[in-house]
């Protein structure tokens, strides 16, 4: 990712206003597009299918999109990690050239298993319409196969295809359900979404095989990646669930509404998350710039100079200057942040009323606003901590995160409607403090912990000079 951090920071400018403006509009679409686009299109498809569709049709349709992407986020979660620290390691060496091959391998793999779960979810949903269950089906699928592609082009040079690709698919995601819902009701226009999506994919699969080309050779070396990470399988795993577990207290508790066969919802809830959702999106664009530019140069210097046999003071300055740079770079974002969370808090009331939505949803709405800040908050911060190899702290701090977020949910869906979402910030904190002090401690112990983790081979060939 810090590769694209550099490539992006070319684009600003304190002079160059159009230059900032594509840098920030690239940021936004290589750190939060798949999701931030399909709210959008949602949104749009979801405000204007209204006059076509009725209210139950609406929230089954809501509801196999809100499915779709937790379902496959948390299935993608068991790959992501260990196959973006492959990629990573083949980057470092130049070595694209099983790239191709190992995406049409796992896409192959994400496709069969999301097809087999997709065809049994909603047989079970929609026992007697087969259309729904294969467009169900496809969704997943295509979703899945968007998140896989992402993470090989997380290097691209070249971020027009994407951008493209996001902008093309929502826009025949939101035109096509309008014509065909018009036409055929709720099979039309979960098929022209679905349509769009399938776009995206395969749009960005071909922009994926135009940027690494070249001679391409099969290599089943990933499984070693599997093997002897372990740790980063279950990472990508309980993030994902720690990011679905409150959304889950609230459709299956007394809360939470049947709409049809194994789909549950809580439309107040569901809906006032989402949007508090989109507040972090500053957040997660300035990080994509900032911190992983600034710190990476940082992080790099520190390790060559212990490479290179460094004084002790010469690494204890190195290591002042990553502290530093994050000081920095967090400060820089949490500017930014509360410039955001602080009106959307204080004006949430008036938020709810433009957006036409229920009463009910104000306090859910800050609640969610201030998680969002906090969860972007320890996602940041365990970001770094992988970068230092403290996989198993990660692991740790995210299986608190999933476990919290459930149990604090519960605990005040039994409470009042009054505290809906309080349960969800309650675990952000507690992560986000858990997180810093991880850390802090870390940064704190880099020099022990570096020399200390290394073989002892390794360790004769790196001398202090004192």
């Amino acid at each position: 990712m810090a590769g694209v951090g550099f490539k992006l920071t070319k684009y600003f400018s304190k002079s160059n206003v159009s230059g900032n403006l594509r840098g920030a509009l690239y940021s936004v679409i290589i750190s939060s597009g798949p999701w931030l686009i399909t709210v959008l299109a949602v949104a749009f498809v979801t405000l204007i299918s209204q006059r076509f569709l009725g209210q139950q049709d609406l929230k089954i349709f809501r509801a196999i999109i809100c499915y779709t992407y937790a379902v496959s986020l948390i299935i993608f979660g068991f790959i992501e990690m260990p196959v973006t620290r492959y990629l990573a390691d083949k980057l470092f060496i130049h070595d694209v050239y099983t790239f191709k091959n190992l995406y049409l391998f796992i896409g192959a793999i994400i496709t069969a298993i999301l097809t087999i779960f997709g065809l049994v979810f909603y047989s079970i949903t929609f026992p007697e319409d087969f259309l729904m269950q294969l467009l169900g089906t496809y969704f997943l699928v295509f979703v899945a196969l968007i998140w896989l592609a992402m993470i090989f082009l997380s290097a691209a040079k070249n971020f027009h295809p994407i951008i493209i690709s996001f902008l093309l698919g929502g826009l025949i995601s939101v035109g096509l359900s309008m014509y065909l819902g018009q036409e055929h009701g709720l099979v039309g226009c979960l098929f022209g979404f679905v349509a769009g999506q399938a776009f995206t994919a395969l749009s960005l699969g071909a922009s994926l095989f135009l940027e690494f080309k070249g001679q391409q050779y099969h290599s089943y070396e990933i499984t070693n990646y599997f093997k002897n990470n372990k740790t980063l399988v279950f990472v990508g795993l309980f993030y994902y669930l720690g990011i679905w577990a409150d959304k889950a207290v609230f459709w299956y508790t007394d809360v939470g509404q049947k709409v049809v066969g194994l789909l549950y919802t809580n439309q107040y809830y569901d809906t006032a998350m989402f949007i508090a959702y989109l507040s972090i999106v500053p957040t997660l664009a300035v990080f994509l710039v900032k911190v992983e530019t600034d710190f990476y140069i940082q992080y790099s210097y520190y390790f060559n100079s212990i490479l290179n046999k460094k004084s002790l003071p010469f690494l204890n300055q190195a290591r002042g200057d990553i502290v530093r740079s994050l000081r920095e770079a967090i400060s820089s974002l949490y500017k930014i942040q509360v410039a955001v969370t602080l009106p959307l808090w204080i004006f949430a009331e008036q938020i709810i009323k433009v957006l036409n939505l229920p009463g009910l949803m104000e306090p859910i709405f800050k609640f969610g606003i201030i998680g969002a800040f906090l969860q972007g908050n320890f996602l940041i911060f365990n970001i770094i901590l992988l970068y230092f190899e403290r996989s198993r702290l990660v692991l740790k701090n995210y299986s608190i995160f999933f476990v919290t977020n459930f149990a604090f949910s519960l605990i005040s869906v039994n409470i009042s409607e009054k505290v809906h979402g309080l349960g969800y910030v309650a675990s952000c904190f507690l992560v986000a403090i858990i997180s810093y002090t991880d850390l802090n401690k870390t940064l704190n112990e880099l020099h022990m912990r570096t020399f200390l983790g290394q073989s002892l081979d390794q360790r004769d060939m790196v001398d202090f000079k004192l």
